[in-house]
């Protein structure tokens, strides 16, 4: 199965080599790990120090690539294994350039959670700086759900990878990452079935709640504009005309093509509102705004959950915001 995996893997990665950053070679990445671990190990002060050596007694480490998967992980190991992030709080995944520590988590891993369907383009970086006997799961595509293709700009008809975004699907996601834990950790079996158990009742709650609560909106108001077309499994989960300045963050954001053709949906639709997302500027969306008279609202959140002590730490709470946002700006 992770051989076949890889290989699926690394026939996407070869169709779009012109697409992605540049790969570092081997020979210098080995170089840049052995420089990150010395300015990691250089700069630890007592306290953490401390703290790794009370992350010793945990079953292994998780290494994520975002904080979805982060906070999904995290809700089905609990206390058991120590979950780390690549991308940090606040970065949108698509273009995530390895800084020294994420060298660190990356070779100190268990085994490597990613997204999938070409969302982390940096992904042949990480393969090269993993143990050989570290497995990299795509746990998006492991679901098994359908995809819904990108619909707009250099990328169209490739799948959208935001899938996360229906909760449904993100119940598939916590199965996904339940099973993976469960392998590599047989003995923690027990608590990471009780706790993915739990979680997924969460987000059978949430899906319920947030049916309820956008139900207010009018149905010719159920237009959501936003900067990057990253919510259409929310749209077609939830009932929405969904569209975006542009089809993912990989292309080119914001040309005057991308924006007369938004402006022109705009005009059309007259929406209450267009939104922009916490890790995008919204400067792309105010342009549409001043053309159209159409007011800004958001951020809405997709790629990354806030700062712990922010206003959306977890993906319940992100959803949440976002369907309150929503209905505010549509739901009048």
């Amino acid at each position: 199965m992770r051989a076949a995996r890889e290989a699926g893997a690394g026939v996407r990665s070869e169709g779009r080599k012109r697409r992605c950053s540049p790969k570092l070679s081997t020979r210098l990445l080995v170089g840049v790990v052995a420089v990150a671990l010395a300015l990691v190990s250089c700069g630890d002060s007592r306290a953490e120090r401390e703290e790794e050596r009370a992350r010793a007694d945990a079953a292994g480490v998780v290494t994520t690539t975002f904080t979805i998967l982060a906070d999904f992980a995290s809700a089905v190991a609990g206390d058991r294994m120590e979950v780390r992030t690549l991308t940090p709080v606040g970065a949108e995944v698509h273009e995530h350039e390895l800084r020294p520590r994420d060298f660190v988590n990356i070779e100190e891993a268990d085994i490597v959670l990613y997204n999938g369907y070409m969302i982390e383009q940096w992904m042949p970086q990480v393969r090269q700086v993993a143990r050989d006997e570290v497995e990299l799961h795509a746990v998006a595509e492991l679901t098994g759900a359908d995809t819904i293709p990108i619909r707009l700009g250099e990328f169209e008809g490739d799948p959208d990878p935001h899938l996360w975004m229906d909760p449904a699907i993100a119940i598939r996601y916590v199965e996904v990452i339940r099973d993976i834990v469960v392998e590599i950790d047989p003995e923690g079996s027990e608590t990471y079935e009780r706790n993915s158990a739990a979680y997924i009742e969460e987000l059978e709650r949430l899906k319920v709640d947030l049916e309820e609560r956008l139900a207010v909106i009018a149905e010719d108001q159920r237009v959501l504009i936003t900067s990057e077309a990253a919510f259409l499994y929310f749209a077609e989960a939830f009932g929405f005309v969904h569209d975006g300045v542009w089809g993912t963050n990989h292309e080119d954001e914001g040309t005057p093509e991308q924006l007369a053709r938004v402006v022109d949906i705009v005009t059309e639709r007259r929406p209450g509102a267009i939104f922009y997302e916490s890790t995008i500027s919204d400067r792309h969306i105010r342009s549409v705004s001043d053309d159209t008279g159409v007011p800004v609202a958001g951020p809405l959140y997709v790629d990354s959950v806030s700062d712990p002590d922010g206003e959306a730490p977890t993906y319940l709470e992100m959803m949440r915001l976002n369907a309150e946002r929503i209905v505010d700006a549509l739901g009048e």
